[in-house]
């Protein structure tokens, strides 16, 4: 009896062994065929990162439907702008077995999808309202651009916040000076408030969040069901 239970045993960690081994292949596969998809649809000259999460994998390949894949698109060039750092998140991912093997993104929908890509100065400078330039100064964003009063110009900074608006950012100043002279907001509100359009992001997607950083802006955007195959830019 004792033997039977030992064999019984090493039949189950052999076949359990096979089952783990399979579910670890057959997920490699799936997001090397996926990462060979994405790369196709931006014209990447490099392979990006696709993890699929849950586990088992097998078990949500026979059902067709994905927790979640994770993709790090990494720097893609769209309508003249650079991304850096792009990453792609897809929510309850409904693929068929055979599409997900093969890579294939014409049948795939996610219940929702999160991107955030970072976008640089000189790409958001081209949006920005004319001879008006856009930099960072630690946590801070600033606005530098002329103003006139009483037919005198002048340079002013501007310190200001950004928020989202739909494909664009939403820039209103808070605080503004001259020559290290402080002025009146009010002055140069109407002026320095305006929203710069964000291009290169995925099609029907909306921003939901700004950061501020040294290198550009971070923007986080979100859409909801969501074709694959409809995740580059137009």
């Amino acid at each position: 009896m004792r033997k039977a239970f030992v064999i019984c045993l090493i039949l189950l960690i052999v076949f359990g062994g096979i089952a783990i081994a399979g579910d670890i292949i057959g997920r490699r596969v799936a997001q090397n065929e996926i990462a060979k998809n994405v790369a196709s649809q931006y014209q990447l000259d490099h392979t990006p990162d696709v993890s699929i999460k849950g586990f088992p994998f097998l078990t949500q390949a026979i059902d067709g439907r994905y927790d979640e894949i994770d993709i790090k698109v990494g720097d893609v060039t769209e309508q003249g702008v650079h991304l850096t750092g792009t990453t792609v998140a897809l929510k309850g991912v409904t693929a068929p077995m055979s599409d997900a093997m093969h890579g294939d993104s014409s049948k795939m929908v996610a219940d929702s999808a999160t991107s955030t890509a970072t976008v640089g100065y000189d790409d958001v400078n081209k949006s920005a309202p004319h001879d008006m330039k856009v930099s960072a100064a630690g946590s801070d964003l600033l606005v530098r651009g002329p103003y006139t009063v009483l037919g005198v110009t002048q340079t002013v900074t501007a310190t200001v916040t950004v928020q989202p608006a739909g494909r664009g950012v939403r820039v209103v100043p808070q605080s503004v000076k001259a020559g290290g002279t402080t002025v009146p907001v009010g002055l140069v509100r109407q002026a320095f408030t305006f929203t710069m359009s964000v291009k290169g992001l995925p099609l029907n997607t909306r921003i939901t969040d700004v950061k501020v950083e040294q290198q550009g802006l971070r923007v986080s955007t979100t859409a909801q069901h969501v074709k694959l195959d409809s995740l580059n830019v137009h």
